[in-house]
């Protein structure tokens, strides 16, 4: 018994052709075969078709910021009176981002075939998260798509936004921090073993400095078969889905939260975008028990996820939101509040959307203070260790001349 076409193994081809208008098209698309893909070409009103078989493509991969220019751009064409399969047309042949053109083909052959919008994007889990597909279910379903559109285009840019203030934040210290160990590194691998072995021939009893440097460069060379594990199991719990890979990211972010500058941060970035995109679904008129789990997705932190579907259980057994919250001990108590007067006023939407805004001022509050404290700060420690290795290995030296 032969499989179905849909279980049959596809194959990725690279397409030229032109338009109705005549003008040139190129792009990849997914067939069983060369004639199947030329079939699918054709009935997209593409004339003079060539395809040719990709042996290896790279993965479709989707940046969060094109995914928000998209969004904001379809948008604006939803909003100008354009068809929705025209305005995908339109985006794919318009988009420079190469995994998203070949998402978006997809999407638009899936909509051309009486699927609708959003169980098209549903289709790609890895690129349309649950947010996106809500929202875009709730615009179908009341006739506003272009309106939902915008503000998913909104909710979409300021989270990306929030993103892009964590990163930048970090970039300059994690750089410094990295090569400074690196530097660390080879002076404790390389360097120290030399000064060794030019102290075991002084015959004399080293300085305890000059021995702790030397115990931590000895540890160093010892211990470095066991870290590539290490590396390679911490590579492979932050790409695989299983359970075990789920616990130790779970352990991973809760340790990142507990330190004393980052932890702040990163708490005050994720209950942003956690108010944020609660309040975009709601606003939506998607229901409260089916919101968190789009939310616990988008909010891209493997602790909070947790946290807000264990919220969303205790919602659906009775619980109020706030009080859910509160249990958590994860959220701050100026949003908690919030919700609890959105829940009594009916009013949690907008209200959540004034949380967001507010943790996110205060996130800038706590950029700009990281950034001013972060730079000074590494340079002195970082310095200060290697001025430190540095004097504790010419120590013995010291010692050698003043006998001499």
């Amino acid at each position: 018994m032969s499989a179905p076409p849909s279980a049959r193994a596809t194959t990725v081809f690279r397409w030229t052709g032109s338009d109705r208008q005549g003008h040139a098209q190129s792009g990849q698309i997914q067939a069983l075969n060369a004639d199947l893909a030329r079939v699918q070409l054709r009935r997209q009103g593409l004339q003079q078709v060539q395809v040719q078989r990709l042996w290896w493509s790279p993965p479709d991969t989707v940046k969060a910021k094109d995914l928000a220019v998209m969004t904001r751009q379809w948008a604006a064409m939803l909003r100008a009176g354009v068809p929705v399969v025209q305005a995908l047309g339109m985006l794919c042949r318009s988009m420079s981002a190469k995994g998203l053109v070949i998402v978006m083909n997809k999407v638009r052959s899936e909509v051309e075939a009486g699927v609708a919008l959003h169980d098209a994007l549903a289709k790609h889990p890895k690129h349309f998260s649950g947010l996106y597909v809500h929202m875009v279910q709730a615009g179908e379903a009341a006739g506003i798509l272009d309106t939902m559109m915008e503000r998913l285009s909104l909710t979409l840019e300021k989270n990306e936004a929030m993103r892009s203030k964590i990163r930048s934040a970090l970039m300059y210290p994690i750089a410094v921090m990295a090569v400074a160990l690196g530097i660390l590194v080879l002076i404790l691998v390389l360097v120290v073993p030399v000064f060794q072995d030019v102290f075991q021939s002084f015959g004399a009893e080293l300085p305890l400095a000059t021995q702790l440097v030397v115990g931590m460069s000895n540890a160093l060379v010892r211990a470095w078969p066991a870290g590539v594990p290490l590396v390679l199991m911490l590579l492979w719990a932050a790409q695989h889905k299983s359970p075990a890979a789920s616990r130790m990211r779970q352990w991973l972010a809760r340790w990142w939260l507990h330190w004393p500058v980052l932890g702040p941060l990163l708490t005050t970035s994720v209950v942003a975008r956690w108010a944020q995109t609660l309040s975009a679904l709601l606003a939506a008129g998607v229901p409260l028990t089916e919101a968190l789990g789009p939310t616990a997705q988008a909010c891209d932190h493997a602790v909070f996820a947790h946290i807000t579907l264990q919220i969303q259980r205790q919602v659906v057994q009775g619980h109020s939101l706030s009080e859910s919250m509160a249990q958590s001990g994860r959220f701050p108590a100026m949003i908690v509040q919030l919700c609890a007067t959105g829940e009594e006023t009916g009013a949690l939407d907008s209200l959540l959307g004034r949380a967001g805004a507010l943790m996110e001022s205060e996130l800038d509050d706590q950029v700009n203070g990281l950034s001013s404290l972060l730079e000074p700060l590494i340079i002195v420690v970082l310095g200060g260790f290697i001025g430190a290795i540095l004097v504790a290995m010419y120590l013995p030296i010291f010692s050698l001349g003043q006998v001499f």
